[in-house]
């Protein structure tokens, strides 16, 4: 295989209402962003830094306790609705918190439609990316709506600080909720009619919930890998929660300017977001992923702590676009290697984990911030945090590098399982746990690699050679060849082989055990379908006339 390039190239998807969906979380991020800083600037001005601190804590910890028992709605209920309804909650929240704006009500009041809407937006983002796997009917679509939706995050944090803080400038926060809110219930509409299946899932509450999520704490004891990065992760978010209060207050102390300076310095940080996600498309196929973390890391450090060290508004953007980049690096880099080197079994609560402790970051953050311009002046406030990430960073890459180690990646093995259709639908990280798993398995011509009536031990994928299948002694029409895969009826069924497939050429197979086989294919729902699709397919094409 060629060496990966590291560039971008995204492309909208076909599918209608794939567009529909995508157009919508645009939508969404921009309202989460713009209203976040309007609210926050308008608690500048009743109380300063502090009370910034205060308004983001107020917002952030009521999602932090909700969302775990509301995202359960997803998996409770057609996804499609489920997402509509998210996005009528971002809607109807921004109006209300607009309305209470338009009539001057106390900043305490507005604060409470604030935290319904930082709650809803956090429901918004695990239900778009449920939703995305359904409507993607070719693996193609997938990855491209998971890019799309990686860079309109990152570009709706430039574009929705920088025109909140121009509206709340001369207009007045209150125009920016209000607006937001059209823009909410225009997203819910979008996503209405998605036709999107309920998922299946097991009964339970959110004590079980709360618990799954601590059971993933303990499958992370002693991974002192897995632990480094999600403490850096978190660390970087505390640096994020810092920044609004710190680039609000720098941007009215030190430059003596006004939301709309606040807004674009704001945003600077996002539009390195954006770039970095954008040239790192190709950073998942890297084979050592803790250099990355720790030039992201370094990266971040040195352009925080350098606005200490500035007193005009260009070079400041510049410094935090980088941050942004470096925050993007990390980001990325740290995500690809929890879900390399993670056991599938507890994969979900690991990455849930990741979420939780950004939340807290950014909860920790929005109290340091005030507590840090208090003791140290708005310049050298920019420094202490930055110094922490780079200590950490540094402190933690022999950890973060032996995870990276033992995260083997297999782009020969993940390149053949992709061209199984039913293999291809499964998420990026399913399909390297498969090949990581995978063991290859040579057969010389004329042998039988799976007998009718024996035990299904194992799924094949062919990498070269052909083999002949026969059921009930009948020799099937096609020939198997490379990115053929065969086995999956004996598993998905629980029952034994229902034909022989003999190499008719010497064969090189890929082989994987049933544990691993079944345990991706039935936690992705285009997976699951399609397996069982083909296995139908097969078994009928193989009854007798």
């Amino acid at each position: 295989m060629g060496r990966p390039r590291l560039g971008w190239r995204l492309h909208l998807p076909a599918e209608p209402r794939l567009r529909r969906v995508l157009v919508a979380y645009a939508l969404a991020s921009l309202i989460e962003f713009s209203t976040w800083l309007a609210i926050l600037l308008v608690a500048y001005d009743a109380g300063g830094p502090v009370l910034v601190g205060t308004a983001s804590v107020a917002m952030l910890v009521p999602a932090i306790i909700a969302v775990p028992f509301l995202a359960s709605l997803g998996d409770r209920m057609p996804r499609g609705r489920a997402l509509s309804l998210s996005h009528a909650a971002v809607g109807l929240s921004s109006l209300a918190g607009g309305l209470l704006l338009a009539a001057d009500a106390p900043l305490w009041a507005v604060l409470i439609p604030g935290a319904t809407l930082s709650i809803a937006v956090s429901l918004v983002r695990p239900m778009h990316y449920a939703a995305l796997p359904l409507l993607s009917h070719r693996a193609g679509d997938l990855v491209a709506a998971n890019s799309l939706s990686s860079f309109v995050e990152g570009s709706t944090v430039f574009i929705g600080f920088l025109v909140s803080g121009i509206i709340t400038d001369h207009l007045g926060a209150w125009v920016v909720l209000t607006g937001a809110s059209a823009l909410g219930l225009t997203a819910a509409l979008l996503t209405r009619g998605l036709h999107l299946p309920q998922a299946v899932v097991e009964d339970g509450d959110g004590v079980g919930e709360i618990r799954a999520a601590l059971q993933g704490f303990v499958a992370l004891r002693g991974n002192w890998g897995a632990l480094a990065l999600l403490l850096l992760i978190s660390m970087l978010a505390l640096l994020e929660g810092a920044d609004d209060t710190l680039t609000v207050t720098w941007n009215g102390e030190v430059l003596g300017l006004g939301g709309s300076t606040a807004g674009l310095l704001a945003g600077a940080y996002g539009l390195g977001i954006a770039i970095g996600g954008a040239v790192q498309a190709g950073v998942a196929h890297r084979r050592r992923l803790a250099p990355l973390v720790l030039a992201g890391a370094l990266t971040v450090a040195t352009a925080e702590a350098s606005v200490a060290l500035l007193g005009a508004l260009a070079p400041a953007f510049v410094v935090l676009m980088l941050a942004g980049i470096g925050l993007s690096m990390v980001s990325v880099s740290a995500r690809t290697l929890l879900q390399r080197s993670t056991d599938n079994v507890v994969l979900a609560r690991v990455l849930a984990i990741q979420e939780g402790v950004h939340l807290v970051g950014l909860t920790l953050g929005a109290v340091v911030g005030p507590l840090l311009v208090s003791a140290l002046g708005p310049s050298l406030a920019f420094v202490p945090v930055p110094a922490a990430v780079a200590v950490l960073a540094l402190s933690s890459y022999v950890a973060v590098r032996g995870l990276d180690l033992r995260a083997t990646y297999r782009p020969r093995e993940l390149a053949l399982l992709s061209q199984v259709p039913f293999l291809a639908a499964l998420a990026p990280y399913e399909l390297e746990h498969l090949a990581q798993g995978s063991q290859r398995r040579f057969v010389p011509m004329g042998t039988p690699v799976v007998t009718q009536g024996g035990p299904g031990d194992a799924f094949y994928v062919v990498a070269t050679g052909e083999l002949d299948v026969t059921v009930d002694g009948r020799l099937r029409d096609h020939t198997l060849g490379p990115g053929d895969g065969f086995g999956e009826i004996a598993l998905l069924n629980g029952g034994t082989r229902t034909a022989t497939v003999t190499a008719v050429t010497d064969c090189d197979l890929l082989m994987l055990s049933p544990e691993l086989f079944l345990a991706a294919v039935t936690s992705s729902v285009d997976g699951l379908a399609l397996a069982t699709g083909v296995s139908r397919a097969r078994l009928e094409s193989d009854r007798p006339g």
